[in-house]
């Protein structure tokens, strides 16, 4: 699967220092983008080559002055990336946590894709991928929280790619399975991935390599007809279910 080249065209990727977001940004990079990637820490190390800025997206005010800031930068492709994930029997579902938890997965998502929506217009082709989860297309237990973010997401991007279609812009959503990032291995312990490996049929959890490569052709002249689209890639996990 190649990428063609895009040099001149600015790409953002939101959580872009470690995991998919980082790899996608080194995809990204590698296609001729260039790439402004955001991470939580103010000593953040993006991919080589990518301008870093940090952002806190559970402060609303951080929301609408980076959604200004990249309004004014007229990218041509937005990865909504970011996001937290926090588990927790329904019954003890905090609604501060809740809230927090939308803010950062779904409304700044929301908001970023609205203030990048005049540039795309302007130059006639956009690409916006929103990284969702299997957890929004299927659930389980204590996930609650986390799947309303992902399935308002893939709602949420759905519609708006019925609305831009018209003005050159795709819009999908990429929805991971089990994927061995740090945030995996900080979450589970290495008889925990096995026993994840074990249940999808190809049999290994997936690399964010795997991921960020089909991101960045979403986000390529190569695609000319994906849109309005939540696709899943997680190994065959939510088909053998």
């Amino acid at each position: 699967m190649s990428v063609s080249l895009a040099s001149g065209r600015l790409a953002v990727v939101t959580g872009g220092t470690r995991g998919i977001g980082k790899a996608t940004a080194e995809f990204l990079c590698a296609a001729g983008f260039e790439v402004l990637v955001t991470g939580t820490q103010p000593d953040g190390l993006p991919p080589p080559g990518c301008e870093f800025h940090s952002v806190n997206f559970e402060d609303q005010q951080a929301i609408d002055s980076f959604a200004d800031f990249i309004a004014k930068r007229s990218p041509h492709v937005l990865v909504n990336n970011a996001g937290i994930t926090i588990p927790r029997p329904f019954e003890n579902i905090d609604t501060d946590e809740f809230l927090r938890v939308h803010r950062i997965n779904l409304v700044a998502p929301m908001q970023l894709c609205r203030s990048v929506l005049p540039a795309m217009r302007h130059h006639g082709w956009g690409r916006i991928v929103n990284v969702s989860s299997i957890w929004g297309v299927v659930s389980r237990a204590e996930r609650a929280v986390y799947s309303s973010t992902k399935g308002g997401m893939n709602m949420m991007t759905a519609s708006l790619a019925a609305e831009v279609a018209k003005d050159g812009i795709l819009a999908n959503c990429v929805a991971p399975g089990f994927i061995e990032t740090d945030l995996m291995r900080n979450l589970t312990s290495l008889e925990e991935r096995r026993e994840l490996a074990r249940s999808v049929p190809i049999g290994r959890l997936g690399t964010p390599e795997e991921i960020a490569r089909f991101i960045a052709w979403l986000c390529s002249d190569e695609n000319t007809y994906i849109s309005g689209q939540t696709l899943v890639i997680d190994g065959g996990f939510c088909s053998g279910r």
